[in-house]
């Protein structure tokens, strides 16, 4: 069984130059866990890491998807294996999507949900309303209902979609026969330092330009009903773009959505099969890699 090392936590948190400085001391390759970072022209909203930034590491999985498409999590573990496997070297998983780590671990027995399973959770929506789908997947599977915009309607669906197709997300923990051996630490950081992380580089992405990264999305895909549209960051500045808030209301609606965010993807790590939380506070990422590093070292996984 092969086995990868996982960085998670929430975002704004530092994966990305904890997870770089680990890749140059094991000589290894990154690959991304952050369901929007896939998308090609998603580069300021989603904190892509920038060429500069990467070092000279290889980056996996990022700019793979065209933002006018869907890409669910079974299409995920499907990539990813494959370059798993063509790996020489212990890979570092990187991301804040939980459940992509989950659905590498136990992959879904399938992609899609059928036809009449998409309608039937179509009309319970239009007739019942979103709140009728909300308990319904907090029922099957809670640990997805705590961990996703669970206001949102599309996402509401497709995770429901997604659960009645195969194996449940929250069945990761726990489940026998993992395709991999997950060495997982999670990135935390005291709350109120992550807050005020969060409001810092959503102001930096308004500055860095990400008015015009949308307009320039909507201009080339149109306004598309997919997941990458109705991301953080990029649905409250497509309602300023509409005329339907100001851009200071949009700023402060992705500061507060992206802390609610952050507080579902906590929810989430608790229930995940983690090696260990380290606190970030007055530590360099550095120091943390090096931290990582001696670990793996210790339990035999590198030398």
């Amino acid at each position: 069984m092969k086995t990868f090392v996982g960085i998670t936590g929430t975002t704004s948190v530092g994966k990305s130059a904890v997870a770089i400085n680990l890749a140059k001391i094991l000589k290894t390759e990154i690959i991304s866990a952050d369901s929007m970072q896939i998308y090609k022209g998603m580069n300021i909203g989603t904190a892509k890491v920038t060429l500069e930034e990467m070092q000279g590491i290889t980056h996996h999985m990022l700019d793979i998807v065209e933002p006018n498409c869907n890409y669910s999590s079974f299409l995920y573990q499907q990539d990813v294996s494959s370059i798993i496997a063509q790996m020489t070297n212990v890979p570092i998983v990187v991301g804040g999507t939980g459940f992509y780590f989950d659905s590498l671990l136990c992959p879904p027995e399938f992609g899609d949900s059928t036809t009449d399973k998409k309608k039937e959770l179509q009309d319970i929506l239009a007739t019942q309303g979103l709140s009728e789908l909300q308990q319904m997947l907090k029922q099957i599977d809670e640990r997805t209902y705590n961990e996703i915009d669970i206001c949102n309607p599309k996402r509401v669906l497709r995770a429901l979609e997604i659960a009645y197709s195969g194996t449940l997300r929250s069945q990761g923990k726990g489940k026998s026969n993992p395709r991999y051996n997950m060495i997982l630490y999670v990135l935390q950081r005291n709350r109120q330092d992550l807050y005020d992380q969060i409001d810092n580089r959503v102001d930096c992405m308004i500055e860095q330009g990400l008015v015009n990264e949308v307009q320039n999305l909507i201009d080339k895909y149109g306004y598309c009903d997919t997941s990458a549209f109705s991301a953080i960051g990029y649905k409250e500045i497509i309602e300023y773009l509409q005329g339907k808030i100001s851009l200071n209301d949009a700023i402060d609606k992705i500061k507060l959505n992206t802390r609610h965010y952050a507080k579902r993807q906590i929810t989430y790590y608790k229930k995940m099969d983690v090696e260990e939380v380290i606190d970030v506070d007055g530590k360099t990422s550095e120091e943390i890699a090096l931290y990582i590093y001696k670990q793996l070292v210790n339990k035999g996984i590198v030398v």
